[in-house]
């Protein structure tokens, strides 16, 4: 960084081995006031922080002791979580102005913890989770956690830390790099059929120990759970069962009517009702009654249930008593781990103490269920996780570490006990539970679809299909809100990028005159796809004035470093507009290659795509598409063939019917669709080519320019649409066309006008 003109200066953490001296500030213990303290040190001595990058050690464990080094980690993880709160504000400050950043580098395994080693430490993988609340709450700063495989060179390492420090796209937040390459975590939509018989090992003879379950969603589940298997239950819970319900509340639930009972029944008694007696005697009541109320479930289906009162955290206060109920259900088969604790606040609220009790609930409660039974003959293992750390959560930093490690965890113990179902079940809100009626309403504003307590609990239950068996995380319910784009400030973003024939396969479909050749629609791929990853709450919706000048040519003597600029010239809550162009940079002047204007709109925008339906000639007949590939009309291959049949063909109109196949990603290399398919928006413009072809006698042709194109609909592989092509003006040097793509039932998905193409009967392919 150093050589690359940065300032860096390193901050020691405590009794690290050999601290660096040199710019180094030592930090002595990992205290929220010791870090307070360094964080100012640095910045009355080198100005204020504007980059933030925490090098993780690499923690490998010898087998069974995964714990071994959750005493180092734990307090590196606080405090680079303490950092964060107090580098806020300067980093915040900074980034309204230009680039500010803050990146965490982890060495797990490069593939954020879902490899299959069975010996790395689980904790930095809290991270991730620490990272994507960030990047929600700071909207100006540049958020990115990095794991990277440990075995990598020192050079290959520290290019790729560069490398993600300045890449552009701040929709991308965890990344792992490895052997295997550059990959992300991307959720896959999977369709559960209600009603559907599943195939589980789960039985009557089944005995689950379950943190939380005595009360709220946890209960829900088991309750459930019973309902389909008549299993046992070890109910694990702080509240006290032995506490004896007054006659007057046995049957009032209303809490404000019940608090009145309360404060009476205490002056009847002649005791002072104080506030925080009466809020004591009250939680005292309601969970004594939601705990019966469990049991008495469970018991109506035919299960069985123990309630155990302990500190999940704490596995001595409730050893005793866990012993007591094995010896009258049996072994532990399965273990629930439902506990939790929030302390919602941003980053700049939060204190030791939420760091420590929220993680200590989820971590530690985890630790003192595997205490309590026998690990090796585990059945089933389920780790209620949460959405706010797969994808980050306004104000719950803390919560999302700890639940991103619970995942992490699952992939390990997965890892190492692979007869054990083990399930880390990243929930979305539920409609009850810890989500408050306030907060309900705001997720139901952002468009969030909340977990129902009925079809969350089945969910539950049918995540326990052996089908699953191999799937050690999942996703139920609904995202958590994205990020929000800072625009206040216009800006002007230069982007750099490395282009090399070899990274990108899909150019040996696209060759002509024996040279692979960048198709126009790649280039406003990747104009469009540059500007989306700025903004992540904007998407693509209009692209005018396109323009070709030197297209980029793999013929040897092409550069490999380009630079895309993007200018912003108008920019507000409804839409951001750039002026893009992708250019190269000569001995003296640059090469300019492409040239658009693009327009993004904010995502929760309706848009009412028109219909369209054309008119046949009917003297046509429908032409085989596939025979254009092979006849020379065009020179695409297999990548870019997509033409079925054209329908309709005379001098004022083009109708063909298309299927883009779909594209391997490691085909797409550093083109991979996003808004635009632009390998369907290729086949668009190959009806260009094959109308001149069929008109002008042969003659060849390629794109130009483009007035202007709108998408309605994202254009998906594997789908049959039309290109209807209207020829607006033709002559023996130009032709220019409007077309539009639409499906079966008329909707249109692009309109494109004043689409030009140059005609030449000497070109050749």
């Amino acid at each position: 960084m150093a050589n690359r003109g940065n300032q860096v200066v390193v901050l020691n953490l405590p009794n690290l081995p050999n601290p660096i001296l040199q710019n180094g500030i030592n930090l002595l213990e990992n205290s929220d006031n010791a870090i307070q303290n360094a964080v100012q040190q640095i910045e009355t001595n080198y100005g204020k922080v504007g980059s933030f990058i925490h090098l993780h050690p690499h923690f490998e464990f010898v087998k069974p002791n995964f714990t071994q080094h959750f005493a180092q980690e734990k307090p590196i993880i606080k405090t680079v979580f303490l950092l964060a709160k107090h580098l806020q504000k300067s980093l915040n400050e900074l980034g309204s102005q230009q680039r500010a950043n803050f990146l965490t580098i982890s060495r797990m395994d490069g593939q954020l913890g879902q490899g299959k080693r069975g010996n790395t430490s689980l904790l930095a993988g809290g991270l991730t989770g620490l990272v994507k609340c960030l990047n929600l709450e700071w909207s100006t700063v540049f958020c990115r956690a990095l794991d990277i495989q440990p075995e990598l060179s020192a050079n290959e390492i520290s290019n790729q830390i560069f490398a993600e420090l300045h890449d552009p796209d701040v929709q991308t937040v965890e990344v792992g790099f490895s052997e295997e390459g550059r990959k992300t975590t991307v959720a896959t939509p999977v369709k559960v059929v209600e009603n559907n018989n599943i195939q589980t090992t789960v039985t009557s003879s089944s005995v689950f120990l379950v943190s939380g379950g005595g009360r709220g969603v946890t209960a829900t589940c088991v309750i459930e759970m019973a309902k389909s298997f008549q299993c046992k239950f070890i109910l694990l819970g702080r509240s006290d069962f032995d506490f004896e319900v007054p006659a007057y509340a046995i049957n009032e639930s209303e809490e404000g009517v019940l608090k009145r009972l309360i404060m009476t029944d205490l002056k009847e008694k002649g005791e002072k009702p104080s506030l925080p007696l009466v809020k004591k005697i009250f939680k005292n009541i309601v969970a004594k009654k939601e705990i019966e109320a469990t049991i008495n479930a469970i018991e109506k289906h035919n299960g069985q249930a123990i309630y155990v009162k302990g500190d999940v955290t704490n596995f001595s206060s409730f050893q005793e008593d866990i012993k007591k109920a094995t010896a009258t259900f049996g072994d532990i088969t399965g273990i629930i781990h439902g506990a939790g604790r929030l302390a919602d606040k941003y980053i700049q609220d939060k204190t030791e103490a939420d760091f420590n009790n929220v993680l200590s609930v989820k971590l530690d409660g985890m630790l003192s269920l595997f205490q309590s039974c026998n690990i090796h003959k585990l059945e089933h293992l389920i780790l209620f996780s949460s959405v706010a750390g797969f994808y980050g959560n306004v104000g719950q930093t803390d919560y999302a570490i700890a639940n991103e490690i619970l995942s992490k965890a699952a992939h390990l113990f997965k890892t190492n006990h692979p007869n054990t179902q083990v399930s880390a079940i990243n929930w979305g809100a539920w409609d009850s539970g810890m989500v408050s009626g306030e907060l309900k309403a705001k997720f139901e504003a952002a468009g969030i679809t909340l977990v129902n307590s009925e079809g969350g609990a089945a969910m539950m239950v049918n995540e326990l299909n052996i089908a699953y068996a191999n799937q050690p995380q999942v996703i139920i319910g609904g995202t958590l809100p994205a990020a929000v784009s800072d625009l206040k400030t216009i800006r002007t973003h230069r982007i750099h990028r490395q282009l090399k024939e070899q990274d990108n396969p899909f150019l040996a479909d696209h060759v002509i005159q024996g040279n692979a050749v960048l198709p126009i629609v790649n280039s406003v791929g990747w104009m469009v796809h540059s500007c989306e990853s700025l903004y992540p709450d904007f998407r693509f919706f209009q692209i005018s004035d396109t323009k070709l000048f030197k297209g980029i040519v793999f013929d040897g003597n092409e550069k490999e470093a380009y630079i895309l600029e993007a200018k912003e010239v108008e920019k507000n809550d409804e839409k951001i507009v750039f002026e893009t162009t992708i250019l190269s940079e000569g001995v003296k002047l640059p090469t300019y290659h492409y040239k658009a204007k693009i327009t993004l709109i904010h995502k929760n925008t309706e848009l009412v795509a028109p219909k369209f339906k054309p008119q046949l000639s009917g003297s046509y007949v429908a032409s085989n598409g596939s025979d254009l590939y092979q006849d020379g009309t065009l020179f695409h291959g297999k990548y870019f063939q997509g033409i079925q049949q054209v329908l309709d063909c005379n001098a004022q109109q083009l109708v063909l019917s298309c299927n883009a196949s779909t594209v391997p990603l490691h085909a797409q290399g550093q083109f991979q669709i996003d808004s635009i398919n632009t390998f369907f928006a290729d086949i668009q413009y190959q009806g260009m080519l094959v109308w001149v072809a069929k008109q002008k006698q042969g003659a060849k042709s390629l794109p130009l320019h483009t007035k202007q194109a709108t998408l309605y609909r994202k254009m998906p592989f594997d789908k049959t649409l039309f290109v209807h092509m209207e020829i607006a003006d033709a002559t023996d040097f130009q032709m220019v066309a409007n077309c539009t793509v639409y499906d079966t039932e008329g909707n249109v998905y692009v309109k494109t006008e004043g689409a030009a193409v140059t005609i030449s009967r000497d070109m050749t392919w």
